[in-house]
């Protein structure tokens, strides 16, 4: 008798996933990942709830794993491979050798692995798993697809910190996918020559990066794409699914795991992404998340087997066991963050590397098709799952202080030196709030009598008097002559405290390197001197418009924060009146908005209007 299909439980799914982001915005106190709300909707729809979603449907089983191979996909496209070059490790300054990213990543994992093996093989001896090693690897993983949008959200992935944190997400999920990848070939077929097929893919991932740089440079072929990726044609769409299938097919034929067929599909759109292809990742991220992610994540839901977990003894004692492990292998390891970083910054880079999703939820369902974990401990490694993407994220952003807040308003100038004290003043009469630092009782007596606000600190670098002040700057200013000094206090507002823009006075051209590499923007006069110079003689207009502040006009920038703004047309912008939009930042460009320009949380705008209307227009975007 042929089997009748019907819409209705791809329809219960489908409003699942558009309703869990109305509800958990209702309950925003809950601070839920959105994935973890699906997760919990396809439980009580499914087996461990009411049942109104099939355990096994044909159509949500194949929409589920093309969701989980797109998500991969994705993932692999958020690798910025232009950043990389510049995250190993090297000197800085005189002398003073630091681990760069790269470097710092890949011991953070090597040390989180052999913990994962005690642990795995700890569980295997006491007989609550079967297999150590796939144990080991499922408690290696990261969740990047959680790392990326928290780092972005608090305004601190393009710092040296933020980079750490995301190439060692990379690092986990790329290396564990690897390692599961042979694994299971092991399992499979045995330490055979067969396991060196794996190798097919990397020889593909090269070739056909090859072809795509010598596609990217014919001009031709540049303009037919370009002229084909609207309207009904969509090309680029089309090739990048297309990539995608074909190391997922390749995967499948020479028997190897397709997640990392698909991760290895989206590093090379990554890697082939032009300026003007920055619409593809729109459009992908779109169809993605809008459809294809959230039936992934509600039929692991509804697969989940409560039962199966409860009514096994080994499983309920497993399970608190594997979240500690998963925190210790997690936490451990993160000190090693202490080489370049504070504490609060190694705890925090535990917490945030704990969060685990879509990975581990993969390789316990592989586990599961090999017969190598049952089915009680695949529930309780969706439950680790569960807990750990819930709280770490929330435990992250309470240790680690957020670099993106429009609502702070204060200028931190340090050091109350005659540079210093006319920099504090020339910012008070913008309108601006204000507060000097000064070292001595000679500085600070001076600044009062140039009715400039200012407190002592006899070391600013290091005085707990300012953490008040240091919290509340939207910018830091340092002034002072002594380059380690200075140095000290940059290192302190970026690091610590995420201060997003940091600016410093370098007199050492030698010096200006390591200041960069700190994320603070050095002003050296030599080398700055003849810039200043060429605006001046080129642009006196704007010279004028920047730095006058006799009237009541001025420049401003605010940083875009409000989700009520976020995804905006500019020409749909309510803004105050004479306020005009001149440019607009993202990422590392600055671009021309057009009426079309959609905007993006984290985007900075620059302003021109009067005071007042700029500061209406700071709290709109805030």
């Amino acid at each position: 008798m042929e089997e009748h299909l019907t819409f209705i439980p791809l329809l219960i799914v489908i409003f699942l996933a558009f309703a869990v982001p109305l509800l958990l915005s209702r309950f925003r106190a809950l601070r839920l990942p959105i994935v973890v709300g699906e997760l919990i909707a396809g439980i009580i729809v499914g087996r461990s709830g009411f049942g109104w979603v099939a355990h096994h449907d044909p159509v949500l089983d194949l929409l589920a794993e093309f969701g989980f191979v797109f998500l991969m996909f994705l993932s692999g496209m958020e690798i910025d491979f232009s950043s990389l070059g510049s995250l190993n490790g090297k000197k800085r300054g005189k002398n003073e050798p630091v681990l760069g990213p790269l470097p710092l990543a890949g011991i953070n994992f090597a040390l989180t692995l052999v913990l994962s093996a005690a642990a795995g093989f700890a569980f295997y001896r006491m007989g609550l798993v079967q297999n150590m090693w796939m144990m080991a690897l499922i408690l290696s993983t990261t969740s990047l697809g959680v790392v990326v949008p928290v780092l972005k959200e608090k305004g601190i992935s393009g710092g040296s910190y933020g980079q750490s944190l995301l190439v060692s997400a990379l690092i986990a999920d790329f290396a564990t996918m690897f390692l599961i990848t042979v694994l299971v070939a092991a399992i499979s077929q045995g330490l055979t020559l067969e396991i060196l097929l794996i190798g097919v893919l990397f020889a593909a991932f090269f070739i056909l990066y090859r072809a795509g740089l010598l596609v990217n440079r014919l001009k031709v072929v540049r303009t037919m794409i370009e002229e084909l990726s609207h309207a009904t044609a969509q090309i680029k769409v089309r090739a990048a699914f297309t990539i995608m299938l074909v190391f997922v097919a390749l995967s499948e034929t020479i028997g190897t795991e397709i997640i990392l067929g698909a991760f290895m599909a989206g590093a090379i759109v990554s890697l082939l992404r032009r300026q003007e292809d920055e619409e593809l990742e729109h459009q992908l991220n779109a169809i993605g998340f809008g459809f294809f992610i959230p039936i992934f994540f509600i039929m692991v839901g509804v697969d989940f087997n409560l039962a199966a977990l409860t009514e096994s003894p080994q499983a309920l004692l497993l399970a608190p066991l594997l979240v500690l492990a998963a925190l210790v292998v997690k936490f451990v390891p993160a000190m090693v963050f202490r080489v370049v970083y504070s504490w609060r910054e190694a705890f925090g880079a535990g917490a945030l590397l704990s969060a685990r999703l879509s990975l581990i939820i993969a390789a316990s369902a592989i586990g599961l098709r090999l017969g190598i974990i049952t089915e009680s401990v695949n529930s309780a490694i969706v439950l680790v799952s569960l807990l750990t993407v819930s709280f770490a994220p929330v435990l992250f952003n309470r240790i680690i202080p957020s670099a993106v807040d429009a609502r702070k308003r204060l200028f931190l100038v340090v050091g109350a030196s005659e540079l210093g004290i006319r920099v504090a003043e020339i910012l008070s009469e913008h309108h601006d709030e204000v507060m000097l630092v000064a070292k001595n009782g000679t500085q600070f007596t001076r600044s009062e009598q140039r009715d400039v606000r200012v407190v002592q600190a006899d070391s600013p670098s290091n005085d707990p008097a300012l953490e008040e002040y240091f919290r509340q700057a939207r910018t830091v200013v340092s002034t002072s002559s002594d380059l380690e000094l200075s140095y000290q206090v940059c290192k302190l507002a970026k690091r610590t405290y995420g201060v997003s823009h940091v600016v410093a006075r370098v007199d050492d051209p030698q010096e200006v390197e390591r200041f960069e590499e700190l994320g603070v923007l050095p002003m050296n006069l030599a080398m700055d001197r003849a810039a200043l110079l060429v605006i001046l003689a080129r642009n006196p207009g704007m010279y004028d418009l920047l730095t006058r502040t006799d009237d009541d006009k001025d420049v401003g920038e605010v940083m875009v924060t409000n989700p009520g703004q976020v995804g905006k047309m500019v020409r749909d912008l309510q803004l105050p009146e004479e306020v005009l939009i001149l440019a607009l930042y993202r990422g590392n460009e600055y671009l021309i908005p057009h009426g079309d320009t959609k905007l993006e949380k984290g985007d900075r705008l620059s302003l021109f209007g009067t005071i007042p209307r700029l500061e209406d227009a700071e709290r709109l975007f805030d």
